[in-house]
């Protein structure tokens, strides 16, 4: 189960969760503030159903992500 956390140095939030046995890590530009964790958590709980049933998509999420062509990647094998 993925959750939402901040970086201390920026105040920036960030997900956090793992796919395919990977830890993923994707930052937003959104500021820790009650609304914006609501709103992410609520992006979160989406991708943690998509992964249990078996239907996320990646790039669908995070397309403009350096991680993108690893999960790509443990997709193929």
């Amino acid at each position: 189960m993925g959750s939402i956390r901040k970086r201390e140095r920026s105040n920036l939030l960030f997900f956090d969760f793992r796919y395919k046995n990977i830890r993923c890590r994707e930052q937003t530009k959104l500021p820790d503030t009650p609304a914006n964790r609501k709103k992410l958590q609520t992006i979160m709980d989406k991708i943690d159903a998509e992964i249990l049933l078996g239907h996320f998509k990646y790039e669908n999420y995070f397309p403009e992500s350096s991680m993108l062509k690893k999960v790509q990647l443990q997709n193929d094998t």
